[in-house]
């Protein structure tokens, strides 16, 4: 097996692929108002409207997606000015600093780097 893309749910697709595109740094690779996908190496990270398929969505953190970073404080420096709220602010655990934040539509982000 190999994991090689995943998707988050969104309440609103054009302000959730500008929060990604200031926070990946890169334009969204496809966009479309049901699903928009950044292509990130070899991974795929997409955004989903669940309203465009009349589904349901549990809003939060059921699912954490995790950032590997080069240097922690520098994303969480650039994460504040991007104007994201700090929801577990920067800590060491087991040999990595990490941060998390919510995004625009109420999803829980991991960022971390190994020590």
């Amino acid at each position: 097996m190999k994991l090689n893309s995943l998707y988050i749910c969104v309440k609103d697709m054009k302000r959730a692929v500008a929060f990604y595109e200031d926070f990946f740094n890169k334009k969204v690779d496809t966009f479309d108002e049901r699903f928009s996908i950044f292509e990130i190496e070899e991974f795929s990270f997409g955004l989903f409207d669940p309203e465009k398929d009349n589904e349901k969505c549990v809003w939060g953190n059921n699912i954490v997606p995790n950032i590997d970073v080069e240097d922690v404080e520098k994303e969480y420096e650039r994460v504040k000015e991007m104007g994201a709220t700090i929801i577990l602010e920067m800590m060491s655990v087991n040999g990595y600093t990490l941060f998390q934040f919510e995004d625009t539509e109420g999803n829980v982000i991991e960022v971390y780097a190994k020590d």
